[in-house]
């Protein structure tokens, strides 16, 4: 990233020489800065994109913490829904009782 800010305040420089003077050499130079800051940003980002997948035990660590499983097996009392088929019976919303 310090390439990247490095790029990025010699542009602006440039810039303000472009402005100035009027200078096409100068308005080529702040192009050129530009795409060289677009190239190491999408290289940085590339290389970070890869490395989240490759497997890294590092972060992989970090992202996920070691947690004890707990066997938490389905019934069949949690695919049943909470409706009332009596009309008159409790509303199947607990708040709005």
């Amino acid at each position: 990233m310090r390439v990247v800010a490095m790029l990025a305040v010699a542009g602006l420089i440039a810039l303000v020489v472009a402005v100035l003077t009027g200078s096409t050499w100068a308005a080529v130079a702040v192009i050129l800065l530009a795409v060289a800051g677009i190239a190491v940003l999408l290289r940085d980002w590339r290389g970070e994109h890869i490395s989240n997948f490759a497997g890294d035990s590092s972060r992989q660590s970090l992202q996920e913490p070691d947690v004890e499983t707990v066997d938490s097996a389905l019934t069949a009392d949690d695919f049943s829904p909470d409706l009332s088929t009596d009309p008159d019976g409790p509303s199947s919303d607990a708040r709005a009782d």
